[in-house]
């Protein structure tokens, strides 16, 4: 079913649509968070507040774009996440990377943790970004959308938005084309 049917059938009560739209954009938003915060168990908990509060504003949602919209109620609890004090946005995913070097020094090195590897290096150089660059570099290039989808998500301007990306871009080749990164 389509989510403007879903939308529609949600609005006029038929609550049970909810778990549809739930599972059909649980892991977008979930991964959009992990990236936001490099914190698996803060990404699922603010996945969870993102759907919790869709479900309370459900019945003033007018159709648009409803991944967009999910993705904006995410970023916007992400933003607020990332202004918590204690918090940084420091990724807490160096022990995967440790346990993955202690399996590659025992000789068990595939093409499975080669693609782990390249994950937890691209997740390191994400999290060195400027949080709006970051949130730009994602929603372009990891979900598809258009610098213009991006300027009405995110209130910035078509031009900041194109800069951001851009700009995002070029850290994140710079920083994934240190010889250094991550150790080596």
């Amino acid at each position: 079913m389509e989510d403007r049917e879903l939308i529609r059938r949600i609005q006029g009560g038929q609550k049970d649509y909810l778990n549809e739209i739930a599972e059909k954009y649980y892991d977008d938003i979930y991964y959009f968070c992990c990236y936001q915060t490099g914190s698996r168990e803060d990404a699922y908990d603010l996945a969870q507040d993102t759907f919790l509060r869709f479900i309370r504003y459900v019945d003033q949602y007018r159709y648009q774009n409803l991944k967009g919209y999910l993705l904006t109620i995410a970023m916007n609890l992400c933003r607020n996440y990332s202004r918590k004090p204690g918090k940084d946005s420091a990724i807490q995913g160096s022990d995967a990377y440790e346990e993955w070097k202690k399996e590659e020094t025992a000789g068990v090195l595939s093409q499975e943790y080669e693609d782990r590897e390249n994950i937890l290096v691209i997740r390191e150089a994400l999290q060195k970004l400027p949080a709006i660059q970051r949130e730009a570099v994602l929603l372009h290039h990891f979900y598809g959308y258009k610098n213009r989808e991006i300027s009405r998500m995110t209130g910035a301007s078509y031009g900041a938005v194109k800069s951001r990306i851009r700009k995002g871009i070029e850290k994140l080749q710079q920083l994934l084309n240190k010889e250094d990164f991550y150790g080596r």
